[in-house]
């Protein structure tokens, strides 16, 4: 873009240009701004006027002056303070409209004005008692550079709410300027600044430098920093402070958003919401007149609240605070991270640019359906999620190179660890929005009728869900590798996880597509939540919700033993009621007898076949002895019953080849007379069974109780139960 003066056609140089005598190629950021890294300093204003003008100004006021001390009708005019009548009075007027709520961009249509004015003029200086405590309070600076230090080179880059070289002036600025001349928003931001720093120290001789130099540990520090932002915080009124009061109130839902505290982070995101509503960030034409610098982070920081509302409103179930029938979003262009060397390389803004984007596709799509009154119809919101699925999907195969799911552009990673935090942040936020309208799929009814679309939206739910745990993994290796503090990562974990255990229960048919993988899956979410624990009170909290869900769930016995045990649990001893047909070995209580008589069935034929795998026909009876012995030597387990030494059992039918995963929940009678869920030959038989006791203690204990019928006994069944005949 090309800058020309008022009335002259001929384009102007930047001002950095001018002050250093160089020739500018009067674009933004011109060529010398962005190869010197200040483009927040090129900015284009009119020439000053020739001298010739000046003096005709002047000439022309000090008339003026000179008529209004010569005509004493004319003193009227002026008032005690040498301003014209109204002038002393507009300062009044504007705090009374904000006294009565209106916005600071309707005065001018309030007061019939034409033009809607420049920003206000900043009240004079007065230094509250909360700023000058906060400044006394503050680190020495050797400890406050290295907090900005670690910031800027790292979770800076989450979001990229403050542009670098900018902030890298103000902050030099306040040390520069006196104690009693800093302004309380800027302070305010320094103090958000350094507060977030603290959780996100990754270089432990830094940490370990704070720590014993100040006397404290990190977490302390950053919760003190943030306190004292948070009092500093609320001496601002609403309306001032601009665009830094904007950025330091969306530091504070970032800081909640780190420590864990999502409620919290939602409400602060509320407030910096309404801020930026009250500077007119919501409606990009406020903005004109400004410098392409000022409009440029101004979109950038609205569209940050813009995706966070979005997110949390995906994530959490909150409502939105941003009313889009009431704003508009213009994309920042990103023109001031152009390399002149590396044009290609991404810009720090790229991400937010794409996630954003995204966004509002999406709401998009919701906006007609929310703006209808009437109540939607169960198949208008199965279309509405289907066209988010290939909106999401779209949006991913579309990713540019460097953030591509497949095979990305790693050229830039080594210089720029950014970049690839940055590619796994959009891989987790692009599952994320594939999942979210295909979880109520997920979670149907498996017995009630399903057309092929809601069962085409099902698997393709699962295959999301399964994708989202895959990159949660991958960005939460990325984040413990780097100490990073809770993230959507752990969230994204544990929401997914959720979902899935809640898919299984409501799976009565049993016909969960891919429902093995579901399962591995689910145990390693469990174990990703295992091992933030001892880092995170939230993680052990949500870790005791998961597992509690996963030892709920109803698994076949082929499926525990894939999950395995989730947690340790104390072995229960056996009643000591003894059966006369077992031996003399001990019988568990019948309320905890619950595998069919199929299992005990197979197991014999189970120690047969493996008897007469490993030794000749003349010994098969004996065999079975030495097979018996060996488990008790081998394992500590009990030998089987005397009866079964010297007993043949022919071998039963083969069952009819079942897929495990895919198989429906089938119940068959029990020797009580009860039905139970026909269950699998597992292939572990040290799995802790549906009662808690290894599978080999309840196949001993219904060889036992059915003996007799291995004997030969002819049963029939009745309404009490299996009666011998």
């Amino acid at each position: 873009m090309s800058w020309a003066t008022e009335g002259n056609a001929e384009p102007i140089s930047c001002l950095e240009c001018r002050r250093r005598k160089q020739k500018c190629n009067r674009q933004f950021p011109c060529n010398h701004c962005s190869k010197r890294g200040v483009a927040h300093l090129c900015r284009f204003v009119p020439k000053k006027v020739t001298k010739s003008d000046s003096a005709s100004d002047e000439g022309s006021s000090s008339a003026s002056k000179k008529r209004a001390l010569e005509s004493p009708e004319e003193e009227s005019y002026l008032d005690e303070n040498g301003y014209q009548d109204g002038e002393n009075h507009e300062a009044d007027e504007v705090d009374a409209l904000n006294a009565l709520g209106y916005m600071p961009h309707t005065h001018h249509v309030l007061l019939g004005k034409t033009n809607k004015g420049t920003a206000d003029a900043d009240d004079e200086l007065v230094q509250s008692k909360e700023l000058q405590t906060a400044i006394m309070s503050m680190p020495a600076k050797p400890y406050m550079d290295c907090l900005v230090d670690n910031w800027l080179n790292g979770a800076n880059h989450h979001y990229y709410v403050l542009y670098r070289p900018q902030f890298r002036t103000q902050y030099n600025g306040w040390w520069a300027t006196p104690s009693n001349k800093r302004t309380t928003e800027l302070t305010s931001l320094i103090l958000r600044v350094c507060a977030c720093s603290a959780l996100y120290i990754l270089n432990a001789g830094v940490m370990d430098r704070l720590e014993r130099e100040l006397g404290t540990d990190v977490l302390t520090l950053a919760t003190t920093l943030h306190t004292t932002a948070e009092k500093l915080s609320k001496t601002i009124p609403s309306g001032k402070g601009g665009l830094v009061h904007v950025q330091q109130l969306f530091l504070t839902a970032f800081w909640y958003k780190s420590a864990e505290k999502w409620t919290e982070a939602w409400h602060a995101l509320g407030t910096a919401i309404h801020a930026a509503y009250e500077i007119g960030l919501h409606q990009d034409s406020l903005s004109d007149g400004m410098s392409e610098f000022d409009r440029e982070m101004r979109r950038r920081v609205w569209g940050i609240l813009y995706v966070w509302d979005f997110a949390l409103n995906s994530m959490l179930s909150r409502p939105l605070l941003v009313n889009h029938a009431e704003c508009t979003f213009v994309e920042p262009t990103l023109a001031l991270d152009k390399d002149p060397e590396n044009p290609d390389k991404p810009s720090p803004f790229l991400h937010m640019n794409l996630h954003s984007s995204l966004c509002l596709k999406m709401a998009a799509e919701l906006k007609p359906v929310s703006s209808d009154n009437s109540t939607p119809t169960e198949t208008s919101k199965i279309l509405v999620s289907k066209a988010l699925k290939d909106i999401v999907q779209k949006w991913m195969d579309e990713l540019p190179s460097a953030y591509a799911l497949r095979n990305p552009d790693t050229q830039w990673d080594a210089e720029n660890d950014w970049i690839v935090f940055q590619r796994r942040y959009l891989h987790l936020v692009g599952h994320m929005c594939l999942f979210d309208p295909l979880k109520q799929f997920v979670t149907r009814n498996s017995a009630e009728p399903l057309s092929d679309l809601e069962l085409e939206l099902r698997e393709s739910g699962v295959l999301a869900a399964l994708g989202l745990m895959e990159v949660s993994r991958t960005f939460f290796d990325h984040l413990a590798s780097a100490g990073a503090k809770f993230h959507y990562a752990v969230f994204c974990i544990f929401d997914t996880t959720t979902v899935l255990c809640s898919g299984l229960v409501r799976d009565e048919a049993r016909n969960l597509p891919h429902r093995e993988t579901v399962l591995d899956s689910i145990k390693r979410g469990l174990g990703m939540l295992h091992e933030c624990t001892g880092e995170s009170k939230t993680a052990l909290s949500l870790c005791r919700i998961l597992e509690k869900m996963v030892a709920n769930l109803p698994l076949s016995y082929r499926e525990k033993g894939l999950m395995g045990s989730s947690k340790r649990t104390k072995s229960k001893s056996m009643s000591p009621s003894v059966s006369s047909a077992a031996g003399g070995l001990e019988v568990a209580d019948t309320a905890r007898q619950g595998r069919s008589i199929d299992s005990a069935i197979h197991l014999v034929e189970e120690l047969r076949q493996s008897n007469n795998m490993g030794s000749n026909d003349s010994g098969g009876a004996s065999a079975v002895t030495e097979h018996s012995s060996a488990a008790v030597r081998d394992d500590s387990r009990p030998n089987h019953p005397e009866p079964l030494q010297g007993y043949s059992l022919p071998p039963p039918p083969p069952p009819p080849p079942v897929e495990a995963a895919t198989a429906p929940w089938q119940t068959t009678v029990d020797q009580f007379g009860e039905f139970q869920p026909a269950m699998h030959v597992m292939g572990r038989i040290d799995d802790p069974g549906q009662y808690g006791q290894p599978d080999w203690q309840l196949q001993q204990v219904h060889l036992n109780i059915n003996l007799d019928l291995f004997n030969g006994c002819n049963c029939s069944h009745s309404t009490e139960g299996f009666q011998p005949c």
